[in-house]
């Protein structure tokens, strides 16, 4: 379905807007606030890659947990900051990633469908912005073995990796078997649960329910596990996305080669979540390299009411972004600057946090001295 089709009067609210001075807050570094006539106030960050850092990390440096976006930020000494990408939250998996995550060359979360991500290295910045998927496939003594996860919640009808992002323990429940795979082969094979994770390695867990082949598996023998990310609009760009040792996923694709992107159906995207006014946090990237980080306010204290994705969309354009996607939003939504919280949005009470600042996210893209 075609969301982005607004009537003009949207689109000029939009284009019309009221702007406060840019504050070069750092060498590389500036921040506006932004403000259109439907009240809609959105923070927005310009980023000069050759003069800052820019990265991805986690709460806890590890895939489950949560922080909240300060707590992160101030782990790396970052400059600036916003909320990353989609994740779980609940007693089981909470702040697992809900899509792909890649964070400096380990695999935290993997594309499960075709979504929205950026990728980028940390030494050479230039970003990759595509609808993406990955193939995870595992060897085991040359042969092929079922994989159905990679650092999720252990199942008994499931085949799940766990990468040493995951935590010091796989995830896997009692009954299965779990193959510790290092330096490319199998150096021990034990019954599944809180196995411990090997420094630069992995544990295969095969639940008590999964078919797999029923060969001789001994220690020594070859394991191979690849991960591959494919791109779907510009499969040029296959090896490119091999070489990136950052990625963070979100969804949708806003602007794709200086084009608003209007058909969302490769995504799968539910309608209210297109359509709806909330939180928003994007990323994008203009012409000349240089990033742009924004977030659309959604507060009931001083009236912004959020954007929907077309207008998210309508809005990165303006500013000049050649390619953009959508991040995590609503109370997930947050800008953190210079040592202090930016305000967003006020979570609701039955959230449980007194300030919106303080719900805990999983991920964060933070923006730090090159010295850092």
């Amino acid at each position: 379905m075609n969301y982005l089709k607004l009537s003009l009067i949207s689109f000029l609210t939009l284009c019309s807007v009221i702007t406060t001075c840019a504050e070069a807050l750092h060498d590389g570094l500036q921040y506006w606030k932004t403000t259109t006539p439907a009240q809609q106030n959105v923070q927005i960050l310009k980023v000069d890659p050759a003069r800052l850092r820019i990265i991805a990390a986690h709460a806890n440096g590890k895939a489950l947990g949560r922080e909240s976006i300060a707590t992160i930020a101030k782990r790396y000494h970052a400059i600036a900051a916003i909320n990353g990408g989609f994740f779980k939250s609940g007693e089981i998996g909470d702040g697992l990633p809900a899509g792909i995550l890649k964070i400096r060359n380990q695999w935290y979360g993997v594309a499960y469908r075709s979504r929205a991500a950026i990728g980028w290295s940390s030494q050479l910045q230039i970003p990759l912005i595509d609808c993406v998927q990955t193939k995870t496939t595992i060897y085991l003594n040359h042969q092929k073995f079922p994989l159905h996860a990679v650092n999720q919640p252990g199942s008994v009808k499931k085949a799940i990796l766990y990468t040493e992002a995951y935590g010091k323990y796989a995830g896997s429940l009692l009954g299965g078997y779990d193959i510790v795979i290092q330096d490319h082969k199998i150096i021990k094979l034990v019954a599944s649960g809180h196995t411990p994770i090997p420094k630069g390695g992995y544990i295969y867990s095969i639940g008590a329910k999964v078919q797999y082949p029923r060969q001789s598996l001994d220690l020594g023998n070859p394991a191979t596990v690849n991960i591959v990310v494919i791109p779907q609009l510009l499969k040029e760009h296959y090896l490119a996305w091999q070489l990136v040792d950052n990625i963070i996923g979100g969804s949708p694709l806003l602007i794709y080669r200086g084009k608003i992107v209007q058909d969302h159906s490769m995504e799968r995207l539910r309608s209210f979540f297109v359509v709806g006014r909330h939180a928003r946090t994007a990323v994008g990237i203009l012409p000349n390299g240089h990033w742009i980080l924004a977030v659309a306010e959604q507060n009931i204290l001083n009236g912004s009411p959020g954007m929907t994705i077309a207008e998210l969309a309508i809005f990165m354009k303006n500013l000049g972004c050649e390619y953009a996607l959508n991040l995590d939003g609503g109370s997930s939504s947050a800008l953190y600057l210079d040592n202090s919280i930016t305000h967003n949005r006020q979570v609701p009470k039955d959230e449980g946090y007194e300030d919106w600042h303080l719900r805990p996210i999983s991920d964060a893209l933070l923006i730090l001295p090159q010295d850092k």
